[in-house]
């Protein structure tokens, strides 16, 4: 069961006259079809507004998600590349090697460099 509450509205006569024709027009009485204009005006049209902001919210969602999606595809392939380097170019180092620690910074750099050229296709 809903509640009415009684008001009295001072209407401007071009509305008022509208608002008569519309209920001559739907058989309703003024006070049906004032409160129909009302439901629709305050009522209806915020929650259009709603869900316009809702709809608009999922859509920069959706694009981050989108981007997340990319850094992660990145990612993996930095590292499967990674892996592929490294079976392919790396022999097992030798602990006593003096070598060693430069072998491994060159192959890092040449690690990177490719790792950039496979991102940049």
């Amino acid at each position: 069961m809903t509640s009415k509450r009684q008001l009295t509205l001072h209407l401007d006569a071009d509305i008022a006259r509208v608002l008569d024709l519309e209920a001559t027009r739907r058989g309703l009485t003024l006070s049906r079809a004032a409160n129909d204009a009302l439901r629709r005006a305050l009522i209806d049209e915020a929650g259009e507004g709603l869900a316009t902001t809702v709809k608009a919210r999922l859509d920069r969602m959706e694009k981050r998600d989108h981007a997340r999606a990319r850094d992660v595809a990145e990612i993996r392939e930095a590292l499967l590349l990674f892996v592929r380097f490294w079976f392919e170019r790396a022999g097992p180092i030798e602990d006593d090697d003096p070598d060693a620690e430069a072998d491994a910074k060159a192959r890092y750099e040449a690690f990177l460099e490719m790792l950039a050229r496979e991102l940049d296709r």
